[in-house]
């Protein structure tokens, strides 16, 4: 009797933990989406097991109703929130510091094909995708124009995160060098300083502006 109590209880704990520790993050998570979107969000962590059965080719998302009201919610696949929980507190990311060596007024100075974007890019893409799908929550529907809100977005959320302000202007800077290789979905000529989607062209500073502060739902210069 005892085995068989043993053979129930070890994985009881280990589902009980997995739960624990996804809820864990959700909450740590919640505060700087709400920050990026402008009002109260939650945050949803693929489950494991939703993990071990999902097919679809996303790694976040966010449900909008028939009337284009954005949920209040956004949904992160489990592989995103794992990297964001390695990532989370941490003020050193090795993966990262192949970014300071790298020359920015280039013409592609991260290709697709470096060794330094092997290293860095899940990084770079899981602060991305959170700051995207935040966005999503704010009513921001278009997925090009979400992408280079949340490219302005990405220094404050990796501050949040614990981050360095270096590192985390770093990393905004990489997904604007990325940005143009993403395609006509995610890419848009408009995502430079002083174009369209420039939230604040009356600076000079792009994509992190200063003093770094919470975007607030900001989807339009004002």
């Amino acid at each position: 009797m005892r085995f068989l109590a043993s053979i129930v209880l070890v994985p009881m704990l280990f589902v009980g933990w997995q739960l624990w520790s996804d809820h864990a993050l959700e909450q740590r998570l919640k505060p700087v989406a709400s920050g990026i979107s402008g009002r109260s969000v939650d945050v949803d962590c693929q489950s494991l097991w939703g993990a071990l059965l999902d097919a679809q080719g996303r790694e976040g998302e966010v449900y909008f109703d028939g009337n284009g009201k954005p949920e209040r919610k956004l949904f992160l696949t489990r592989s995103i929130c794992n990297r964001l929980r390695a990532f989370d507190g941490t003020t050193t990311h090795p993966e990262l510091d192949c970014l300071k060596a790298i020359d920015w007024s280039t013409t592609d100075p991260l290709p697709y094909s470096s060794e330094c974007f092997a290293r860095a890019s899940p990084t770079i893409y899981a602060i991305l995708i959170l700051a995207h799908e935040s966005y999503h929550t704010a009513g921001s529907r278009g997925e090009a124009e979400t992408n280079c809100f949340a490219i302005q977005a990405m220094a404050w959320t990796a501050i949040e995160l614990g981050a360095p302000r270096d590192e985390a202007e770093l990393l905004a800077l990489a997904m604007e060098a990325l940005e143009p290789g993403q395609g006509p979905e995610y890419g848009t000529s408009e995502c430079r300083r002083g174009l369209r989607l420039d939230l604040h062209p009356e600076t000079a500073d792009f994509p992190t502006e200063h003093p770094i502060v919470a975007p607030g739902g900001r989807v339009s210069a004002q």
